[in-house]
């Protein structure tokens, strides 16, 4: 008599495409559940480097120093100075001999004040009255043109001449050497001029 096995104790068996089918779906639900991964931090920006910073002015020498202060200071004198003529000389040469030094004056000026600016020095601004200011001030006509020409157009050229050629010989920085002997004709002609104007205002016109 054949035996009969009862279908509840007997495990049923899947086809294998399902049982691998059904292991793969365990499989992803496993890792849909799994905790996810924290996220993965940018890495963090290399900071910007710093811009090259200026290189320093070159150092100047103690006697180049004095020469830019001075030169400065020459200038300012003749221009305040020879404004004051255009305003109180009735003369009309010393009227035309004032025009030109405020005109090539400044223009001295604004190159030393350049020149200054490239070796890291601040530029003068303002300067002391000058001494041969205050006594213009107190003069009129002939007396303060006597004045104009001696003491600005002789005594300031003549301390300008030396100061310059002494800067274009001796000086230690090229770039005011240069600038120094450029200017020296320029000062020289001012002082010739200025010598022959008093020996006409000497003699009275």
């Amino acid at each position: 008599m054949p035996e009969h096995r009862n279908p509840e104790r007997t495990p049923r068996r899947w086809p294998r495409h399902v049982a691998a089918a059904a292991l793969a779906l365990c499989g992803l639900a496993a890792a849909s559940l799994a905790p996810a991964a924290p996220p993965v931090a940018d890495a963090p920006l290399a900071p910007t480097p710093p811009k090259a910073a200026k290189p320093p002015a070159a150092s100047l020498s103690t006697d180049d120093l004095r020469f830019l202060d001075e030169a400065q200071m020459t200038s300012h004198l003749e221009i305040s100075a020879s404004e004051m003529a255009l305003e109180v000389s009735k003369d009309p040469k010393i009227h035309a001999f004032a025009q030109q030094m405020v005109a090539e004056h400044k223009e001295a000026l604004g190159r030393l004040r350049s020149l200054a600016a490239d070796k890291g020095i601040t530029p003068q601004d303002r300067v002391p009255e000058a001494p041969e200011l205050t006594r213009l001030k107190s003069l009129k006509d002939d007396e303060f043109d006597q004045a104009y020409i001696r003491t600005i157009g002789i005594d300031a050229h003549e301390q300008a001449v030396l100061l310059f050629q002494n800067q274009a010989t001796r000086g230690k920085d090229p770039a005011l050497r240069a600038f120094a002997a450029r200017m020296l004709p320029g000062l020289r002609d001012h002082l010739k001029q200025a010598r022959k104007m008093d020996r006409r205002v000497t003699a009275g016109r």
